[in-house]
């Protein structure tokens, strides 16, 4: 619904006025302007469980496999003399997988840095969802009252 005004320098201007059951994010500004028709819990959600996935991958790395890491760089500047049996996956010392799991360390690394953009986008999506949860409690109260 547009009615047309004339404004002060005489210039015909389309005022556009919303039911009072629409949201209205004029007011907000644009880099955190929610749209309608997009559930902000949801997208949330899914930033959250991106986050947790950044996390974890980076609590991977520094706290378990940070120490087959060190023993790579440390296997790396040995002689060829001290390598192990690679088609059976022994080692001289006993262990078995011990190369397995050294490989899976050294493909694991930074891992995390794939997932780390989900960490600002939470933030984004968390104010966002912060001024949607705002004009949505604002016209269902208005709605109770009506």
């Amino acid at each position: 619904m547009a009615s047309e005004s004339t404004a002060a320098d005489g210039s015909n201007t389309a005022a556009i006025t919303s039911p009072k059951n629409v949201p209205n994010f004029s007011h907000v500004p644009w880099p955190v302007r929610p749209r309608d028709g997009i559930n902000y819990d949801f997208v949330a959600t899914l930033y959250v469980i991106g986050s947790a996935l950044a996390l974890s991958f980076y609590l991977l790395e520094t706290k378990i496999l940070a120490p087959l890491l060190v023993e790579n760089d440390v296997d790396a500047t040995t002689t060829t003399a001290d390598e192990s049996d690679s088609t059976t996956g022994t080692e001289e010392n006993g262990e078995e997988g011990g190369n397995a799991w050294k490989e899976f360390a050294s493909g694991m690394q930074g891992m995390y840095f794939i997932f780390a953009p989900f960490v600002p986008c939470l933030l984004w999506s968390l104010l966002v969802r912060y001024f949607w949860l705002k004009e949505t409690k604002k016209i269902s109260l208005d709605k109770k009252d009506n």
